[in-house]
C-alpha cells in the first residue's frame, strides 16, 4: 500500500466544485478586516482624548463638551522620583 498526503489527490474527486471567492482569499480578508479595525481604533481613540468641541472627519461630526481639568486632577513626578505638585 502506498501513502499519499492529500495535496496529490485530484480536488475534482473529493468534491466537484471548485473554491469560492472567500474560501481563496480569506486570509486576505481578515487581515482588511483588522487594519479597518486597529483604524477606527486609533480614531475613536483619537476622538476620546482630544480636547476639542468640534471634530469632524470623513463626514462624521461630534460636538461634545470635554470634561475639564483642574489642577488637582494632575500629579507631576520627575525620573529622580520626586514628586512635583501644582500650586493652587
Amino acid at each position: 500500500m502506498v501513502d499519499c498526503p492529500i495535496e496529490c489527490i485530484d480536488r475534482s474527486i473529493i468534491c466537484e466544485s471548485p473554491p469560492d471567492f472567500l474560501e481563496k482569499h480569506s486570509t486576505f480578508f481578515i487581515t482588511l478586516v483588522g487594519i479597518v479595525g486597529g483604524g477606527c481604533g486609533v480614531l475613536l481613540t483619537y476622538f476620546l482624548k482630544s480636547r476639542c468641541t468640534e471634530i469632524s472627519c470623513f463626514g462624521i461630526f461630534c460636538k461634545r463638551k470635554p470634561v475639564e481639568m483642574t489642577n488637582t486632577d494632575v500629579e507631576l513626578t520627575s525620573s529622580n522620583n520626586v514628586e512635583l505638585s501644582i500650586a493652587n
